[in-house]
């Protein structure tokens, strides 16, 4: 498999029963992060799990992580399990399609997660980990 399918942004959702979505997140998205708070503080917390390709993390205006190429880390992402409409939040939150993109990846445990990407010019540092600046 394509670590990230260029056209693996839609979801199909299942007729009458409720979905729940695998969602993994790197930046102020991440458990105990200010955006946490806004989006996630309310789904299920799965654990912190890294991705089974090497990602390149890097910081533009924004964390983020960029296309597939092979280089980088192993990123280190928190797991949320999230309702359809959470997604449609983030979503709107990250600008998806425009900004950021909305992809599947394996996480390191064979999971299948969706992951925010966004294709900006690579600054030439890559990080593992997000860690924003004055969280304990």
């Amino acid at each position: 498999m394509n670590p990230i399918e260029p056209h693996s942004n839609k979801i199909t959702l299942q007729s009458s029963t409720p979905q729940t979505i695998k969602l993994a997140v790197y930046g102020t998205l991440r458990k105990g992060y200010g955006n946490y708070y806004h989006f996630l503080q309310e789904s299920s917390f799965l654990g912190i799990y890294t991705t089974q390709n090497k990602y390149r993390l890097i910081i533009s205006d924004y964390p983020c992580v960029l296309p597939y190429n092979g280089e980088g880390y192993h990123i280190v992402v928190d797991v949320f399990e999230i309702n359809l409409q959470t997604l449609i939040e983030i979503d709107q939150f990250e600008n998806h399609p425009i900004d950021y993109e909305r992809h599947q990846i394996s996480l390191n445990t064979g999971t299948i997660a969706w992951i925010y990407t966004r294709d900006i010019t690579d600054n030439g540092i890559h990080l593992k980990e997000y860690l924003e600046r004055g969280k304990a």
